[in-house]
């Protein structure tokens, strides 16, 4: 049986038709123009908004992005494999809780996320070991040329009293109207108008806690949208600048910031309790590995794309 040429087919159907083209090999591998797509999805759907030569170009380019993230991955599982290093479901479970946590999300508010950037937990459990796969390969790396002595540790801790000592923690409340990243202007521009009507009820006095329980759909809505006592870092950098310029018993106008829509009201300031060395000396070890990973990342990149052969079959993604 004579096969049709791997450059332009991957899979022919029973009846000849063509099901997909092989857009590319890494080390050997295959990577489909289907898959290339998926993973490029939403930047397709923006480009066929466009048209004529920018929505060509725009295309392109979606196109090669989402295939250069897809080499990225090939390359740092097949490192992963090499160096014997997995990750487990219990990694990823623990990486799913804490992406929900950060987000104030719960079970179902994160599949409602999740469906409006077209992926299913499935998917999303896999976006997560790809990225789990990618730190531990960099860290790995990292830590065989790096070494953070205790030295090291000290040093930073007593140079950065800011991070470790007092600092100003604010209690904030916030009421949250979702807002799709991809949505209309329509539907962007109805949830302002709720939003505004709702500043308007706090302007005329109706407590906040008790507004929030009404129409906030935050997981906190319960709690009068209570997200307690926050220091910087802890929270999204637009809703941080928010919360730290209010005074107490302020409240914010219309922020959007992450899924939709945020008022925030702050109750109260106050300095938080300075940490021990030895309470934050993981803390701080983690934290220059980390720093070392991103200065080294595109280095440890550029020498896997050395070392590997990429074969790009369709003009797409060539130039």
């Amino acid at each position: 049986m004579i096969l049709p040429t791997l450059s332009l087919v991957v899979l022919l159907a029973t009846s000849g038709e063509l099901v997909d083209r092989l857009a590319a090999t890494v080390d050997g591998e295959v990577v489909t123009l289907s898959e290339i797509e998926e993973r490029a999805s939403a930047e397709l759907h923006r480009a066929d908004a466009l048209s004529g030569k920018e929505r060509d170009e725009a295309h392109d380019k979606a196109l090669k992005r989402a295939f250069d993230q897809i080499v990225s991955e090939k390359l740092l599982a097949k490192q992963a494999k090499a160096m014997q290093l997995e990750v487990t479901e219990t990694q990823i479970d623990a990486a799913i809780e804490d992406i929900k946590n950060r987000n104030h999300f719960d079970d179902e508010q994160l599949d409602r996320a999740l469906d409006q950037q077209g992926m299913d937990r499935k998917a999303f459990r896999a976006q997560v070991r790809r990225e789990l796969e990618t730190y531990q390969v960099m860290q790995a790396k990292v830590r065989a040329k790096v070494k953070v002595t205790d030295d090291d540790l000290q040093n930073y801790y007593q140079t950065h009293p800011q991070e470790f000592g007092g600092e100003t923690e604010v209690h904030v409340r916030h009421i949250f109207l979702p807002v799709p990243d991809d949505a209309s202007k329509q539907v962007d521009a109805k949830a302002r108008e709720a939003g505004e009507r709702i500043l308007q009820r706090l302007k005329t006095g109706e407590d906040f806690t008790q507004v929030a329980k009404e129409v906030s759909k935050g997981p906190s809505a319960q709690e009068g949208g209570d997200l307690g006592w926050l220091r910087r870092g802890t929270i999204q950098k637009t809703l941080e600048d928010a919360a730290f310029a209010l005074k107490d018993g302020q409240v914010s106008g219309l922020v959007r910031a992450g899924s939709g829509i945020h008022i925030l009201k702050v109750e109260g300031h106050r300095i938080g309790g300075a940490r021990s060395f030895d309470e934050v000396k993981d803390e701080i070890r983690n934290r220059l590995l980390d720093e070392q990973v991103t200065a080294t990342r595109q280095q440890v990149m550029d020498e896997l794309r050395k070392a590997a052969v990429v074969e790009v079959k369709i003009p797409e993604l060539k130039g």
